[in-house]
């Protein structure tokens, strides 16, 4: 039975993996829209959504760490002031 760590699993419940497939998938099935000026509309379009959904996460991966730090800061000054 394989061992599960944090960074495992981490690395399976990747959002960037979802978003890269969910483009994917999406620009594969556009591909056969008619007219394909639609087409080419569609694809940017969804381009864009996954582009701002990337976006997104590296804001909150950003913000995360901030507090992440902070905590331990104020942590730190907690129990060395003990």
């Amino acid at each position: 039975m394989q061992q599960f760590n944090f960074d495992t699993i981490k690395e399976a419940l990747n959002p960037a993996k979802f978003i890269d497939q969910a483009e994917k998938n999406t620009q594969a099935i556009l591909c056969y829209v008619e007219p394909k000026e639609l087409s080419k509309t569609l694809v940017a379009l969804s381009a864009d959504a996954s582009n701002f959904a990337r976006a997104q996460v590296e804001a909150f991966n950003s913000i995360t760490a901030i507090v992440k730090s902070q905590t331990e800061e104020v942590t730190k000054k907690f129990t060395s002031s003990k």
